[in-house]
């Protein structure tokens, strides 16, 4: 019976999905910030302009290194803040998106290993196409219809 439910039933319990979602957008969401964003954002303009510096120019961008470092840090920082607490979600995925697409090419054309890029480029194209669910600000505070 629990091996069939595990197996075939579509929602393991009520809101399953959602529970989901919330996971989702949290675990992910603290690993980039701690492991990445923390220390890029805090970093100040060097950090900033090193991160710019090492990737814009792979895109024929050489100007604005600053900008985009900093760009980059916030995603990885602020931005996933938002995407756990579910607040713009998929205006934030979209940013995070971008910058994991950038960090990605920038390991490849570096000849080192791309996957963990990737795999959170791909973890935040799941949550833009799937939107926050229900345990989530966006949710709570901007949806009209409330179900």
């Amino acid at each position: 019976m629990l091996l069939k439910r595990l197996m075939f039933k579509k929602k393991l319990f009520a809101n399953s999905v959602d529970w989901a979602l919330l996971l989702i957008r949290i675990i992910p969401s603290f690993y980039l910030f701690y492991y990445h964003g923390y220390k890029k954002i805090l970093g100040g303009t060097s950090t900033w302009e090193w991160l710019g510096e090492a990737v814009m120019p792979l895109i024929g961008i050489k100007f604005g290194y600053i900008f985009f470092g900093f760009f980059a840090a916030l995603s990885e920082a602020v931005f996933t803040w938002f995407v756990a607490l579910g607040l713009f979600t998929r205006f934030s995925s979209l940013l995070i998106i971008i910058t994991m697409a950038f960090a990605g090419l920038f390991h490849l054309f570096d000849g080192e290993n791309a996957e963990l890029a990737f795999i959170y480029l791909t973890i935040y194209i799941f949550i833009l196409i799937t939107g926050p669910g229900r345990y989530s600000l966006d949710q709570n505070l901007f949806t009209l219809n409330k179900s």
